[in-house]
């Protein structure tokens, strides 16, 4: 594990997904060996208030706690439908032989943490050590990277960047970011190729008064 270190910013040149994304209402299903992966409907309130409902995943959250009620869900499930969900990259997470909603994953924030976009992904308590997280991250990304691209400036940080060219030219990165103590994340992204590039310190979502430290993962856009 790496040590925690301030973070360091560089302005680079490289390439996003093309923006607007294709809104929900267009976008198909991703299918993976066991798993769909399919756009937020408003009838998925309940599987969506059960899973938020599950201290074992909502620990891993900025909130750090389950909802408090149905409302509290609603109000969370109502960003990521349109308008406001298709500017963004997420995905309900089924099973492909019954169409049940497991979790829910995808690109939540297109400047990140580390300057790049993050995705992330809960999965209910009883799918956990399945190997379902494995094949979400390797899905999404796979459908992730073949999206349209156009050119952009940014900063990011520093230790993202494998090298830059002359020219300034970064190699693009998506980013996932996890609490030093869930290590099963990390396996899984591990599991994925996802290298960690930095760790680092501030103040905890959960608990301002507290500390937290993170441990950042990047992918890079495969080689055309």
């Amino acid at each position: 594990m790496l040590a925690p270190s301030p973070l360091e910013w560089v302005a680079v040149k490289s390439t996003l997904p093309a923006v607007p994304y294709p809104p929900l209402d267009s976008r198909p299903d991703i299918r993976t060996e066991r798993l769909v992966l399919r756009r937020t409907l408003e009838s998925d309130l309940e599987a969506w208030h059960a899973l938020r409902l599950q201290p074992e995943v909502m620990k891993w959250t900025g909130q750090g706690k389950p909802d408090k009620d149905l409302e509290w869900s609603r109000e969370r499930l109502a960003k990521r439908l349109a308008p406001e969900g298709d500017a963004k990259y997420e995905f309900i997470i089924c099973l492909a032989s019954t169409g049940e909603m497991i979790g829910v994953g995808g690109c939540h924030r297109a400047d990140g943490e580390l300057g790049w976009p993050v995705n992330g992904y809960m999965l209910r308590k009883e799918f956990w050590g399945k190997g379902y997280a494995t094949e979400f991250v390797n899905g999404f990304l796979e459908t992730w990277w073949a999206l349209p691209r156009a050119e952009v400036d940014l900063k990011v940080e520093k230790s993202t960047v494998e090298h830059a060219a002359e020219d300034g030219r970064a190699r693009e990165c998506i980013v996932a970011v996890t609490l030093d103590s869930n290590r099963s994340s990390q396996n899984v992204l591990a599991k994925c190729k996802l290298h960690l590039v930095k760790v680092w310190e501030e103040a905890d979502l959960r608990d301002p008064a507290q500390t937290a430290v993170l441990c950042g993962f990047v992918d890079r856009r495969p080689a055309s």
